[in-house]
């Protein structure tokens, strides 16, 4: 179905002007992918936590997929769950049944297939570890095709072969754990993350990727711009790789904001930082 919406509710940032071309699509509409999306320029959206979209009007189209599906198989030790089923809630379906090794999941605001698209992680873990295949919708073919993993090339906070593609849902792997260990694992993430990120609603994770040669929360702590802000935003006291947004901020203010710490960085360390948020409109 087509809607206008202020794209400011559909972030976890809260940023974005009205779009007139937003399309929320369930499975069943998979029929009419054909006829709405073909040939045409499409921003795959999930929970959007990890893209901040400029103030001014948006005029693509942007399509927000609803499917929630989970379904286990026990004899295949597998799970089928739609790209839009949010991160947390997953981890717990996977606790619920006493299968292990999801547990980095708990603490990950997004959704199945944004995790997927970027390779999200944490504690060491990330999804490309427990994923076995997805289904996709070929928006340049218009059919409905399945990719293994080898397919997608993962690395850190990287896929390859899913543009132009809506990813419908993913098969992960299941297995069966003790409960006290998931139970145990599960409880430390929680705890961690509330000691060591803000809980600010105005953010979106990590703003930088970290490599196996830095971390990016610890070069630009050493840098001094912890608590430094422009306007609304500013780098978090108690994190330095999450930027949080006071209520009334603007996105330009967060662009700005990322590119001074990016230049700030790169001129003291000689390290140029990889965005992990994702920009999207006019900007510059």
């Amino acid at each position: 179905m087509k809607n206008k919406i202020k794209l400011s509710n559909v972030t976890t940032y809260k940023f974005g002007g009205y779009c007139d071309n937003f399309y929320r699509i369930s499975k069943e509409d998979q029929i009419s992918f054909k006829e709405i999306f073909s040939d045409k320029d499409c921003f795959i959206l999930g929970k959007g936590s990890n893209v901040v979209f400029s103030d001014d009007f948006y005029e693509g189209i942007i399509i927000s997929p609803n499917f929630n599906d989970i379904n286990y198989d026990r004899n295949l030790s597998e799970i089928t769950i739609g790209s839009s089923v949010f991160l947390p809630d997953l981890a717990r379906y996977y606790k619920d049944n006493n299968l292990i090794n999801a547990e980095f999941l708990i603490g990950i605001p997004g959704s199945v297939g944004g995790a997927v698209k970027m390779n999200a992680g944490a504690y060491g873990w990330q999804i490309s570890d427990i994923l076995l295949s997805v289904e996709v919708y070929n928006l340049d073919t218009n059919k409905i095709e399945i990719l293994f993993k080898r397919d997608l090339n993962f690395a850190y906070r990287y896929s390859a072969n899913l543009d132009k593609k809506i990813i419908l849902s993913a098969t992960l792997s299941a297995t069966e754990g003790d409960p006290k260990i998931i139970k145990n694992r599960l409880k430390e993430n929680i705890a961690y993350r509330k000691k060591t990120q803000p809980a600010g609603i105005y953010n979106a994770g990590s703003v930088f990727k970290n490599t196996e040669d830095y971390s990016a929360g610890e070069l630009i702590d050493k840098s001094g711009l912890k608590g430094y802000s422009i306007n609304g935003v500013k780098v978090s006291n108690k994190h330095a790789n999450f930027f949080v947004a006071s209520k009334g901020a603007h996105s330009s203010d967060l662009y700005k904001l990322v590119n001074h710490v990016k230049e700030i960085v790169d001129n003291k360390y000689g390290v140029s930082l990889e965005k992990e948020i994702l920009f999207v409109g006019k900007f510059d």
